[in-house]
């Protein structure tokens, strides 16, 4: 099985402006989280070839996810990324956090075989 580190990024508000001054223009995996009851829930996971647009695009009004807009209406939400560069390790790294978060908001499972990753 492959084996990654990832250098996660702090936890940074859902917000345009944090996504703006924190997300860096290159490839990558984040999860999204909220806050419920004193406890973080990933609802959401994702890779990009530029985080930046692909985080922007989740906090936008045109969200097409029901779900994930669902939780920015009613959570505090937030973010954290971790730039890979090989899309062959995005692959993995977001197949390994699906399983190990199921996050009610993904629509469909993540294609590829999950690999060995931190997730801290």
């Amino acid at each position: 099985m492959v084996r990654l580190r990832l250098e996660w990024s702090e936890v940074f508000a859902l917000t345009a402006s944090n996504v703006t001054a924190q997300a860096p223009m290159s490839a990558g995996v984040y999860r999204l989280s909220s806050q419920r009851d004193d406890e973080p829930v990933v609802f959401y996971v994702g890779q990009a070839e530029n985080l930046y647009e692909r985080l922007r695009d989740h906090v936008l009004v045109e969200e097409p996810n029901d779900c994930i807009r669902g939780n920015r209406r009613d959570y505090s939400c937030y973010f954290r990324f971790a730039i890979v560069e090989r899309q062959s390790d995005r692959d993995c790294a977001e197949r390994s956090l699906y399983d190990h978060f199921q996050p009610e908001c993904n629509l469909e499972i993540p294609p590829g075989e999950p690999c060995d990753i931190n997730f801290v």
